[in-house]
């Protein structure tokens, strides 16, 4: 699941008034761009890239590149290959190997047919340890995903703690990981064609692992050497994800400020209302390019990060707030990513 492909907009600027003539848009004639998206880390799981192809408007599929060749590369000389899996994500071949050390300086390579395309050369940055997570109850408008209408719903922000070092500029980007159980109600399906009731015999229980799709980043130009307290990362509903019991894990990445700038812009935009008095969409700019053709637009960002994490409990027994029941009158199965096995370690 990833963020950098939706999130990605793509505006397209049409004029319809009495004055000026209404812009003439041909979409056939649209070319696709490479579209990268890429991270890499000191720790091994987060480490992936994504490749697939901007499309026309018209177009109602996704295009993903399959047959690339990646690596990355230190300035240590050392050689990390990814090779391709589905849906466009490539992953190295052993997690254990593929990780990155703070202060060593890594560069994406991305070879399709005779094509060769290199991001910038990124160092990577002392990971910030979190000293502590903590809630707080509160209401916020949220899609759930695969939803585009928002609703008012309650929930926990999620809270961080942690030290800022002293005389240097530091930029961090939070990313997350949540494994979750869900109770569902198979036993009042509805049949879908004839609309009565069709009960099913199974499953109620399900458990399902979700990375949530946030673009939070800060920089220190207020806390440079602070205690930070409270720094707001994430809203998560009680509706769905706090049920019965979610085990979420925060990752708290040290970005490059080119990496600040760019997720920047791209939570500008999506928090954008569409309203007239919202800012004009700035310029998204990426850190890769076409070695073979400099002119070619490639489009995405090769993220290099020093991460540290932790890991919470939260149980629906210990929200002091009365949560409305997960209503999905269906075999819990029947959920993408569902299973009715126990994960270890439950």
């Amino acid at each position: 699941m990833r963020m950098l492909r939706r999130l990605l907009p793509f505006f397209l600027l049409l004029l319809f008034t009495s004055c000026i003539d209404p812009v003439d848009t041909d979409l056939s004639t649209q070319r696709k761009h490479l579209v990268v998206e890429g991270y890499f880390t000191n720790e091994a799981s987060l480490n992936f890239v994504r490749l697939s192809y901007s499309q026309p408007h018209s177009s109602p599929y996704n295009e993903f590149e399959e047959r690339a060749i990646v690596t990355v590369i230190s300035n240590e000389g050392e050689l990390y290959q990814f090779f391709y899996d589905k849906a466009g994500y490539y992953y190295a071949s052993t997690f254990g190997e593929a990780k990155g050390v703070p202060g060593r300086t890594y560069t994406l390579n991305i070879t399709v047919g005779d094509q060769l395309y290199q991001s910038e050369s990124v160092v990577m940055r002392e990971p910030i340890a979190i000293d502590s997570i903590q809630f707080e109850v509160t209401e916020q408008t949220f899609a759930f995903p695969g939803e585009r209408e928002k609703q008012l719903l309650p929930g926990y922000n999620v809270l961080v703690d942690y030290k800022d070092p002293v005389e240097e500029k530091n930029f961090l980007r939070w990313s997350f990981a949540t494994q979750y159980e869900v109770r569902t109600q198979p036993q009042d399906y509805i049949h879908p064609f004839t609309g009565l009731p069709a009960p099913k015999d199974c499953c109620t229980q399900c458990f399902l692992e979700e990375n949530l799709e946030q673009l939070k980043v800060i920089d220190d130009r207020l806390t440079n050497g602070k205690n930070v307290l409270r720094q707001n990362v994430l809203f998560i509903p009680f509706e769905k994800y706090l049920g019965v019991k979610n085990k979420l894990t925060l990752y708290q990445h040290s970005i490059s400020e080119d990496a600040y700038n760019f997720f920047r812009i791209l939570e500008q935009q999506k928090l954008a209302t569409g309203t007239v008095f919202d800012p004009p969409p700035a310029e998204v700019k990426g850190n890769i390019t076409s070695v073979n053709n400099t002119s070619e637009q490639v489009i995405g960002f090769f993220d290099v990060s020093g991460v540290t994490s932790k890991q919470v409990t939260i149980l629906r027994n210990d929200i002091d707030y009365p949560v409305i029941p997960f209503r999905y009158p269906d075999d819990c199965r029947v959920m993408k990513n569902a299973t009715p096995i126990i994960p270890e370690g439950w």
